[in-house]
């Protein structure tokens, strides 16, 4: 296992490529603590879950079957309203379906707590004013997207993130939990088993990516959630990058502004 390891920090070095995107301390930290078995992912009955999406979908793209087995254990934030996701619609009517999607796919679960902000697309990094409104003290995990997505958005609600950690009181034992949204996770550490929920999660991703639209991106999604399975006795999982506050603040993309 150390081999392997070495071989792909090697290859990474070789390539130049951390120079440029600036991951060389979060990929490095990481790859360094890769076990070689994920550890279960466990939520009880008083655990308190804060979900922040970038987008309308997501959250359930990341933890969509997680989230259906502890709907009451959960609040979900979405931060942009999906105004430039649908190409065939102008703005207004994209984020209209992209809302109500959103408040479909919750309702159906009937999750804890959830809201949708009227934030077009490509601009939060304009709206910290509004993301600094939001109570994170009784949160036991706090789950945010992929800093790997690497697009506007999510840099910017990561960033957002980041500055309110600094300003705001927050659970001496918060655990932070990087989901799989856009692009895959570079070294989980946590799984959990979502087989039993697949058809449940399935329906979800269903309702934003519907089949006559979208053909075969609700199975690409399920594949994902299969191959992580790869690490366990199951047949789907979710998969997750657990984090301190400290190990959290080493991410070098994340950069907190001194003004908002």
């Amino acid at each position: 296992m150390v081999e392997i390891k070495n071989k792909i920090i090697d290859f990474i070095k070789k390539t130049g490529i951390l120079d440029k995107i600036k991951y060389h301390s979060f990929i490095f930290y990481f790859l360094s603590k890769i076990n070689e078995k994920p550890c279960k992912f466990k939520i009880n009955i008083n655990t308190k879950c804060l979900v922040l999406s970038q987008y309308p979908g997501a959250e359930t793209k990341g933890l969509g079957g997680l989230i259906a087995q502890y709907p009451k254990n959960f609040e979900i934030l979405c931060f942009t309203n999906g105004s430039n996701m649908l190409k065939e619609f102008d703005a207004i009517k994209s984020a209209s379906i992209k809302k109500q999607q959103f408040s479909d796919v919750m309702k159906s679960l009937r999750v804890k707590g959830f809201k949708i902000f009227d934030i077009d697309n490509e601009t939060l990094k304009n709206h910290y004013s509004t993301f600094r409104k939001i109570d994170i003290s009784e949160a036991d995990y706090i789950f945010i997207p992929n800093a790997f997505d690497n697009k506007n958005d999510t840099l910017a609600l990561l960033n957002h993130f980041k500055n309110l950690l600094q300003e705001k009181e927050y659970n001496p034992n918060l655990k932070i939990i990087m989901y799989e949204s856009d692009f895959a996770l570079c070294a989980p550490n946590y799984l959990i088993d979502i087989s039993s929920i697949i058809e449940t999660k399935k329906r979800m991703l269903e309702i934003y990516y519907p089949k006559e639209e979208y053909q075969n991106y609700t199975n690409k999604i399920l594949g994902l959630n299969a191959f992580r399975a790869h690490f366990s006795n199951y047949d789907f999982c979710e998969s997750f990058m657990g984090f301190t506050y400290e190990e959290f603040n080493k991410i070098s993309l994340l950069n907190p502004t001194s003004n908002h």
